[in-house]
């Protein structure tokens, strides 16, 4: 993935990511909401494992990344 256009990317998912963060504490996240976040929030951590691994020359393998 080129690099803008892993920035507008991220920069859509950041919106998903700041509504959840205002939604939550008011009492206002749905469950749906909640499972749309996770599956972004584990899409944007594999696009950027990628990017990594493009930057380095490496490649991350399940397992390699601390949690």
């Amino acid at each position: 993935m080129r690099s803008g256009e892993l920035a507008v990317w991220a920069a859509h998912e950041q919106w998903r990511m700041e509504q959840l963060a205002y939604d939550i504490p008011r009492g206002a996240a749905t469950g749906q909401q909640c499972r749309d976040a996770a599956v972004a929030f584990e899409r944007i951590a594999e696009k950027l494992r990628g990017y990594a691994d493009e930057l380095d020359g490496t490649e991350t393998v399940e397992g390699d990344v601390d949690e």
